[in-house]
């Protein structure tokens, strides 16, 4: 009886022991876990995507471009490959981004605007000369999704300092042929010690002109202080005013007197030209001999009564005044032809066989301005004109000759 009491009370022992250690493990697990949970969260084997659509998957993905030449981004294949050229490229996001890394080296990706854009910066060896090279940029969105970006970079090793530099080539490569056409190498070195002889040239000069300007304007100044500097110098252009007279003198004279003469000339023949004017209009048509009697036809019919009145109407035309100033009413002879004399200017003193004959009419004319230049050395006026009436004389002789010639000779002979 005793060997079972003592055989079920060890048994209880061995029972009770494991209890408490499983009893006392749970406790501590328990507290441990929501730490280990908060930091980094492990979804467990059977938990499932979170549904409905992402921040990854709705992220717009936009290149920012620049107003320069080195830098700028092509796109391949929207919101995901992009062709990056320069050594940084801007995006910006449809979506706030908590963070952005590249995986490869040597590039980094920096968050900006607040998670709106993100900036890939490039080291100078990102990628060799000429070729391309692979970066694949991650994106980090607040509800945990992701997205990665394929890059293609090229020329990083392109700066703002060495695009500035393009402008300068043309000075740079003149620089290298005057340095060389001196004697000089076309290296950076040898080019700064070119550089260096033409400083050391200029300040030379410009210290050896300074030098010289400072010495002049001293003379000046002391000259302008001394009374002798002033009687030597009065005296001086005295002396030269005295040898130009000597020598030009008699030619200077001349022109003055020369321009003087001359527009006293000038206004001698303008008053001798109004005299003859006004004597001319005082010269009655009729003392003209091949006018005569007829200047009472011109005078009731053109209202000219002077031989200067008919020579101007001639060369001159007629004009009327009107509320503008005068209007031109005819040019002269200049309006006549052989053909439209009867109907012209000349129409008043031929109506009615006042005078017979339109040759008649400009013979009168003819004379009249022949008269003026002769008698009063007015050709400069009357010549053209005296000219057109002559020819349109010799025009109407040639029609008559035309017209009645012929038919004479043809009667004789039928007589």
């Amino acid at each position: 009886m005793k060997r079972l009491v003592l055989a079920a009370l060890l048994i209880l022992s061995l029972v009770a022991v494991p209890m408490g250690a499983v009893a006392q493990d749970g406790t501590n697990t328990t507290t441990a876990t929501p730490t280990e949970t908060a930091s980094t969260p492990t979804p467990a084997a059977g938990d499932s995507e979170p549904e409905g659509p992402t921040a990854a998957s709705q992220v717009r993905v936009t290149p920012v471009q620049f107003d320069e030449d080195f830098l700028g981004v092509a796109v391949n294949q929207s919101d995901s490959v992009f062709e990056t050229t320069g050594p940084f490229a801007v995006f910006s996001l449809s979506q706030s981004v908590e963070a952005a890394r590249v995986q490869q080296q040597p590039a980094n990706a920096e968050v900006l605007a607040g998670g709106r854009q993100v900036r890939v910066d490039y080291d100078d060896d990102a990628a060799p000369l000429g070729e391309k090279s692979l970066y694949t940029l991650e994106l980090f969105f607040e509800d945990g999704s992701t997205k990665e970006i394929t890059l293609y970079a090229r020329k990083t090793g392109v700066s703002v300092g060495a695009s500035e530099l393009q402008e300068y080539a043309p000075v740079i490569e003149e620089l290298k042929e005057v340095s060389e056409a001196h004697g000089y190498g076309t290296s950076p070195d040898e080019l700064q010690v070119y550089l260096g002889y033409i400083n050391d040239r200029a300040d030379l000069v410009e210290g050896f002109l300074t030098e010289k300007a400072a010495q002049l304007m001293g003379l000046a100044i002391a000259a302008a202080t001394n009374w002798l500097f002033w009687v030597l110098l009065l005296a001086g252009i005295a002396l030269l005013a005295k040898w130009i007279q000597r020598r030009y003198g008699g030619l200077l004279e001349a022109l003055q007197n020369d321009v003087g003469r001359a527009e006293r000339e000038r206004r001698e023949l303008e008053l001798a030209y109004r005299e003859q004017r006004q004597t001319a209009d005082e010269v009655p048509l009729e003392d003209i001999p091949a006018v005569g009697s007829n200047a009472i036809y011109w005078q009731d019919g053109l209202k000219t009564r002077s031989a200067g009145q008919l020579a101007r109407l001639a060369a001159l035309g007629a004009h009327r005044k009107t509320d503008d100033g005068l209007e031109q009413v005819h040019d002269g002879v200049a309006d006549l032809e052989p053909g439209n004399i009867e109907n012209s200017w000349l129409e008043p003193v031929l109506r009615g066989n006042r005078i017979p004959t339109a040759k008649q009419a400009l013979g009168e004319v003819k004379a009249t301005l022949e008269y003026m230049e002769t008698e009063y050395n007015l050709g400069h006026l009357y010549r053209d004109a005296r000219d057109d009436v002559a020819q349109l004389i010799e025009e109407l002789d040639n029609e008559d000759k035309m017209a009645f010639g012929p038919s004479n000779h043809g009667t004789g002979s039928d007589d």
